[in-house]
């Protein structure tokens, strides 16, 4: 790892650069919402968010991180000239194979959001459904993103993003500026997720020309793995929303927005561990091949769960120390009720950051049934927890079940991880002269 440093920190400097950027614009036009819409329509517009984000997961399925696995294997490192894959034809048949997949998968996304925001007690449903396609098309620029991550060029992921946040936050401050309400936020994040999906796919064409004639060959018989991860990503997107869902019927639509306002302060801190990781994957799915010694594999996941560590450690008690200032200062009074919340889900940030890493290995171990397994038992004990404390002690209840959610995963991760790095082969160790 300490010879690819270097690049990896390139990498990581343009992934981290451009989700920060993109996280202040995004909060740039939340604010803005917020201010201008009043809690029960924010608490809308944050719904569609929210279930779109989770609902959209359904076309993914796996396949995201499924194909930048055998992406970065099929890829020829370092390489600044075609090829840039051992076998181009392979790589061509990979990338088209999943967008085709991922276009059927998309139809059954957006059957799934159509049933929710019609039986959700939510306004303004029409234009939540707008909302919850534009999250569709996001995924389609994810899986493009996940090419260029297997392809060591984080820098067009990043460009992208900026693109799509810049288009979105210029649009939707527009039109609210007109009256257009949650209406006009639909329309500008879609406008601004087609503009960067046509910068993203322009792109790739430099490196792969996706070929749209699925091997189906292939796919029943590697089905199992994208499945199997597509499952567990379902899970972990409803355990980490499913408060959404809940919060409406147990409390109100106005306790969403409160609470809205403090998770949406605690998601940025996803930012550094999926940047750590953006990076650091292919690496993983290297080092962890059947075939390949845990020595390697040891020493990238100890330096890999050290940073996380740290740097979970240092968000914890960011967030805690300064979520009542942060939140005066963006929201006022109004949402003074948001800053105790946003202390209590700061304890979800060591554990979570952890888990980033520990799911990833997982995944690169060729173990996505355990990651499906482990997903489905924390989305459980997520459930459980909301409709237990949500009625006694309202939201709070719910940022303490989704810090108790991210510690029961970590537990379950860590022990599976040690496992499979204790059965891989041991280092040889080389006979010297009798």
């Amino acid at each position: 790892m300490r010879a690819r440093l270097p690049g990896l920190a390139r990498g990581m400097g343009w992934k981290l650069g451009a989700d920060l950027v993109a996280r202040v614009l995004q909060y740039v036009l939340l604010w803005a919402a917020a201010r201008s819409l009043g809690q029960a329509d924010f608490g809308d517009f944050t719904f569609a968010l929210s279930i779109g984000y989770m609902l959209a997961q359904v076309a993914d399925f796996g396949l995201q991180l499924f194909v930048q696995r055998e992406l970065a294997r099929l890829a020829i490192p370092a390489a600044v000239g075609r090829p840039y894959f051992m076998d181009e034809a392979a790589a061509a048949r990979l990338v088209g194979g999943g967008l085709v997949i991922k276009a059927g998968l998309s139809v059954a996304a957006m059957l799934l959001m159509a049933v929710l925001v019609l039986v959700e007690p939510v306004g303004n449903k029409a234009p939540l459904l707008l909302i919850g396609f534009s999250m569709v098309l996001m995924t389609g620029l994810d899986y493009l993103s996940y090419c260029f991550r297997a392809l060591r060029r984080l820098e067009y992921e990043a460009t992208a993003i900026v693109v799509a946040r810049c288009t979105n936050l210029l649009l939707g401050l527009g039109l609210l500026y007109v009256g257009a309400a949650v209406w006009g936020l639909a329309v500008a994040s879609n406008l601004a997720m087609l503009a960067a999906l046509a910068f993203s796919y322009n792109r790739l064409l430099r490196y792969v020309r996706p070929d749209w004639r699925p091997d189906w060959t292939y796919w029943r018989r590697v089905g199992m793995q994208p499945t199997a991860l597509g499952i567990g990503m379902v899970f972990s997107i409803i355990s980490f929303r499913v408060d959404n869902l809940l919060i409406p019927p147990l409390v109100s639509r106005d306790a969403l927005g409160v609470y809205n306002v403090a998770y949406k302060l605690y998601e940025p801190s996803l930012i550094i561990p999926s940047v750590v990781l953006a990076a650091t994957f292919p690496l993983l799915s290297q080092a962890a091949k059947p075939t390949h010694e845990a020595g390697g594999l040891r020493d990238l996941l100890g330096q890999t769960s050290l940073l996380l560590f740290g740097l979970g450690l240092a968000a914890t008690l960011a967030l805690a120390l300064f979520a009542v200032p942060v939140i005066s200062l963006l929201y006022g009074e109004q949402y003074a009720a948001s800053a105790p919340l946003l202390q209590v889900l700061a304890f979800g940030c060591l554990p979570m950051y952890l888990n980033y890493g520990l799911t990833h290995a997982l995944i690169a171990m060729d173990k996505p049934h355990l990651y499906a397994a482990f997903t489905l038992l924390t989305l459980a004990v997520n459930v459980i927890l909301n409709l237990a404390l949500l009625p006694s002690i309202g939201t709070a209840g719910a940022a303490w079940a989704t810090v108790t959610t991210e510690a029961s995963l970590l537990a379950l991760c860590a022990a599976a991880v040690l496992r499979q790095v204790a059965r891989m082969p041991a280092p040889a160790v080389a006979e010297g002269p009798l």
